[in-house]
């Protein structure tokens, strides 16, 4: 019986794709607000709330800390 080869570069691509996805902020979208044909979206980043628009949201859950794109948190309520 032929010795089936181990694909080591395979493997670790699938290790390497595994802990990018880990290492990502998690983005939890908390409230949406509509005002004036805009939305706002409340996120929780890290233990911190930030309020974001669209575009915004869309570089953090493409992986962008809230520091990379300039975000101060939102004032508690």
């Amino acid at each position: 019986m032929p010795k089936q080869r181990f694909d080591t570069g395979r493997h670790l691509a699938s290790r390497h794709a595994v802990k990018r996805a880990l290492d990502r902020h998690k983005v939890v979208v908390v409230d949406k607000k509509f005002s004036g044909g805009q939305v706002t979206t409340r996120v929780l980043v890290d233990g911190e709330y930030y309020d974001v628009d669209n575009r915004q949201l869309d570089l953090l859950e493409m992986g962008r800390t809230p520091e990379q794109i300039f975000l101060e948190p939102a004032a508690k309520h």
